[in-house]
């Protein structure tokens, strides 16, 4: 009996030992993957203290080894500001048992440099329900924040820069017409030199030989009057050219602004 009662134990403890092996290994698996994830991994207690982190969570805590966080908070390793929010959602997971999904979190902040993570908290539950505390996952998103305010700022210069065209494009499409008003005014003031060489002429003529001296100014008042004409008709003609470009540039720059 006695014998019996041993060869009992021994197989036991020898099931005992096996149990034990394959729990140490799947430990081992389990530690391994959750080491080499490219995300941080980690577990609080119902206090909102570690008790795991894996490499990329040591690396965002600025430690090597898991013995310099286990049992201490974000607030031993973060500024103030950005603990209390971890700590805020923290209290969601584990006073109310509600998941926290993608929650963008700024993690540090150093000359001017951002660092971002894509949060999940869950929480960690007992056989019955309890809340034993929780589990944490975090995506490093620091790159796409940094590219998502780059488009930001360079779309902001993008409509800077296109406010400042339009108001070029505007000024362009006012050239013609301030040179046709300046046309407008040559021509007048050509035609009403004109009427003062024929008037002159006219005086020169009625005064006889006393006004010839008078008709010679006559005549190079009119030649002056003929040459602002001439000048103007080529000026017009450069200003259908120049209107011309000008609506062909414009309608340039309507369609890329529509496509």
């Amino acid at each position: 009996m006695a014998l019996e009662v041993r060869d009992h134990l021994r197989e036991s403890e020898e099931r005992i030992e096996e149990l034990e092996g394959q729990l140490a290994a799947q430990r081992r698996l389990l530690r391994t993957i959750i080491d080499n994830l490219p995300m941080a991994i980690y577990a609080k207690d119902a206090e909102g203290r570690k008790i795991l982190a894996n490499r990329v969570d040591l690396d965002n805590n600025g430690v090597k080894d898991e013995g310099e966080v286990l049992g201490k908070t974000d607030f031993d390793f973060f500024p103030k500001h950005i603990a209390e929010q971890f700590a805020r959602d923290d209290a969601t997971v584990l006073k109310q048992g509600q998941s926290i999904v993608d929650r963008e979190e700024l993690l540090a902040e150093s000359n001017g440099d951002e660092s971002w993570l894509r949060t999940s908290k869950l929480p960690l539950l007992g056989d019955g329900g309890e809340i034993l505390g929780l589990v944490g996952f975090g995506q490093d998103i620091s790159l796409e924040k940094r590219l998502e305010r780059e488009n930001m700022e360079a779309a902001a210069k993008i409509k800077e820069q296109q406010q400042m065209i339009e108001g070029m494009m505007a000024d362009l499409a006012a050239i013609p017409e301030k040179i046709a008003d300046l046309v407008n005014g040559i021509t007048y003031v050509a035609r009403q030199t004109k009427m003062v060489s024929i008037n002159a002429t006219i005086e020169a003529a009625r005064v006889g030989d006393l006004g010839r001296g008078f008709q010679v100014v006559a005549e190079e008042v009119a030649q002056l009057s003929d040459r602002s004409s001439q000048a103007a008709h080529q000026v017009r003609e450069a200003i259908d050219e120049v209107e011309s470009l000008v609506e062909k540039i414009l309608d340039v720059w309507r369609e890329g602004n529509l496509s």
